[in-house]
């Protein structure tokens, strides 16, 4: 009986180990979000508004969805995936260091409203 509680003593310390060195499952690791590219006729970006956490890591995983190439551009951040043609998709990992609303926009010439596709990232 003693030898099994030692066992299961020592089993649970090493999973609490684990856990806290940030071993087990993908808990240390960057937020992903997916962020769809759409000419604003045919649904802008999709979310319009990422909000995430000042200090932790993000990989916002760009799909481009639409007919049209296009880009994701966050100049405050000094993001930009270059151009991405229908079907392609691109990832941007940061960790966001200050709180705020930041612009994001498609920086290539997508359609007639190209103007109007822009979203926002909120730090927290």
């Amino acid at each position: 009986m003693r030898r099994v509680t030692l066992n299961g003593l020592l089993a649970v310390s090493f999973v609490a180990l684990l856990l806290l060195s940030g071993c087990a499952g993908n808990e240390g690791g960057p937020e992903r979000i997916e962020l769809l590219a759409r000419a604003p006729e045919r649904g802008n970006w999709y979310p319009q508004e990422i909000v995430v956490e000042r200090g932790r890591p993000v990989t916002i995983v760009v799909k481009n969805v639409d007919i049209a190439t296009h880009s994701f551009y966050l100049p405050a951040l000094g993001l930009d995936t270059g151009p991405l043609k229908p079907g392609e998709t691109q990832e941007v990992t940061f960790t966001p260091e200050f709180a705020g609303e930041f612009l994001f926009l498609c920086a290539v010439w997508c359609s007639d409203y190209h103007m109007w596709e822009r979203g926002y990232l909120r730090v927290e």
